[in-house]
């Protein structure tokens, strides 16, 4: 049983595997967290986008996340292929897999979603210029999603 002598965080650790230590390791890492994820506010609550790492220098990964529906992208830079996962949150089920195609930005991409009773709608990704639009009409767990977000903007 810890001291009370011993710093709080002493025991965690943040995902470089550096020891949290003191208040200023526990800012520094909020402070990380925040300048990597983008939140758009919505009618229906905050819409998230993070950057995932990539392997590859020609792609750009992205996670987007609207209520219970996370949304996955790659964007191949080149050529602008996309490739969409979405999946679904639901309670005492988990992460489930419900769509998941490839296409091309320039010509845009639209997905029928649904995992009946729970969810239900449409995702479209496109390009205007240099930014990618995000359109989203959808039902899930009895609300209602709906808009359109610039949600990246391409170098």
């Amino acid at each position: 049983m810890p001291s009370l002598a011993e710093p709080p965080f002493q025991k965690f650790q943040d995902l470089n595997n550096d020891t949290i230590v003191s208040g200023e390791n526990v800012i520094r890492a909020i402070q990380e967290f925040e300048s990597r994820v983008k939140v758009i506010k919505t009618e229906q609550g905050d819409l998230f986008v993070y950057t995932a790492e990539s392997n590859d220098k020609d792609a750009q990964t992205y996670k987007i996340v609207i209520g219970p529906i996370e949304i996955d992208i790659t964007i191949d830079l080149n050529n602008l292929t996309i490739v969409i996962e979405v999946y679904a949150n639901l309670p005492f089920i988990g992460k489930v897999q419900i769509a998941k195609t490839v296409g091309n930005l320039r010509d845009g991409i639209t997905l029928t979603i649904g995992y009946p009773p729970f969810i239900g709608g449409s995702l479209t990704l496109k390009l205007d210029g240099k930014n990618v639009v995000l359109g989203y009409s959808f039902d899930a767990l009895g609300f209602h999603y709906e808009g359109s977000k610039v949600i990246i903007t391409l170098p």
